[in-house]
């Protein structure tokens, strides 16, 4: 059994108890750190512990507030100095946002709303807003089929993170999924093979010509120009957030219907390496393929699909028949020199991130092609760009 975390963010009323809550926390953990950097004090018991009587003085609180200010403090202070050893900070850390980490014990989920422990057997509660994705998480937490972990606050909106035991067993087909700029492409040993013509690399370009536009303003008028900055850079966002959630979607259940796992490449630092040209450039630091890993595995955890991941070295580039090299044929095919083995090279890629998982690869899975459309084992979708 593995537990999987998702965190959900609700709205929230705020009232004048809430701000005041949310600036004495802020001040609490400034209070700590100061504390903390005049003591020399690096763990979080020590700093506790030094803080604990003058605190007590400085707020009438519940001392668990106390607890998770020191906490929140000893973890930006660990952060600062292992910046400081880098070179890459100098002043000390400061609270500045409002936002407050309950202690488990202060703070209870009822469902539509929080009830907060502020002193012994006073409460504050705080009425939730939500709409119908967060309604189908209220209904499993109440059926007990969610547990709730630390829940976080701040000026706009309470996250909750939700637990959930879910058993990952080990099936018995697996699917790989490679994740490109234009296309997600997946080969299964089943096999099944599916294609996703997703629209990201297009919204991405059309915003940045937007931007340009908008950045030729900024010298007559700034003020115009910095709020359309901010309104088209927020709409590339959530359009682009949105396709990868709707792309993970179509992908998990794909592989939930057919009891697949799934496999992805280990993609993480790959942009310390890019430096292919200015355009080229911009387009690799725009994709989302992290976005859309993240989106897939949690998606499929939930349902109870481990999700693996391989090393993507030559995956595109070695022969899945017989290893050996591949040479470009055209702008999307790939030929083995070796054995003449030819196919697209994002299957290719799949087929290679099979082997490299182990998992068995019949030789249906190597004839198998892009473009059988009217094959049952086909499965394509196309988004239209925005």
């Amino acid at each position: 059994m593995v537990d999987v975390v998702l965190s959900v963010v609700f709205g929230y009323e705020r009232d004048e108890v809430i701000q005041k809550l949310l600036e004495d926390f802020r001040d609490m953990i400034n209070f700590c750190i100061e504390k903390a950097l005049e003591s020399n004090v690096t763990s979080y018991a020590k700093l506790r512990k030094l803080v604990y009587e003058e605190w007590k003085q400085r707020w009438d609180y519940s001392t668990h507030f106390c607890h998770s200010a020191c906490k929140i403090a000893s973890s930006m202070l660990k952060s600062w100095r292992r910046k400081v050893r880098k070179g890459e900070a100098k002043k000390p850390p400061k609270a500045r946002k409002l936002f407050i980490r309950f202690d488990p014990q202060l703070v209870k989920f009822e469902g539509d709303r929080l009830r907060i422990s502020i002193r012994p057997r006073q409460f504050v509660y705080v009425r939730l807003k939500y709409g119908e994705y967060q309604r189908r998480f209220i209904e499993e937490w109440r059926k007990g089929k969610l547990k709730v972990g630390e829940i976080t606050m701040n000026g706009e909106k309470v996250i909750v993170p939700f637990r959930k035991e879910v058993d990952l067993t080990n099936p018995k087909d697996w699917i790989a999924i490679d994740i490109n700029e234009s296309n997600v492409t997946g080969i299964s040993t089943n096999p099944h093979i599916i294609r996703i013509e997703h629209g990201l690399r297009t919204i991405h370009t059309t915003y940045f010509e937007i931007r340009r536009r908008i950045q030729k303003l900024s010298k007559y008028k700034p003020i115009t120009s910095k709020r359309l900055m901010q309104k088209y850079s927020g709409r590339e966002k959530r359009k682009a957030h949105d396709l990868c959630h709707k792309i993970a979607k179509i992908i998990v259940d794909f592989a939930k219907e057919h009891g697949f796992g799934i496999i992805m490449e280990d993609l993480r630092g790959i942009r310390k390496n890019i430096n292919k040209g200015r355009n080229l450039n911009r387009r690799l630091h725009s994709w989302n393929f992290r976005k859309i890993q993240f989106f897939i595995e949690y998606k499929a955890k939930l349902n109870g699909i481990p999700v693996i991941y391989v090393n993507p070295r030559k995956t595109s580039s070695l022969c899945p028949r017989c290893g050996g090299k591949l040479a470009p044929k055209g702008q999307r095919l790939m030929k083995c020199k070796n054995c003449g083995y030819e196919n697209d090279r994002d299957v290719i890629a799949c087929l290679n991130m099979l082997r490299m998982r182990g998992a068995p690869v019949p030789p249906e899975c190597l004839s198998m092609k892009l473009g059988g459309r009217n094959s049952s084992r086909w499965l394509n979708v196309t988004f239209k760009p925005p």
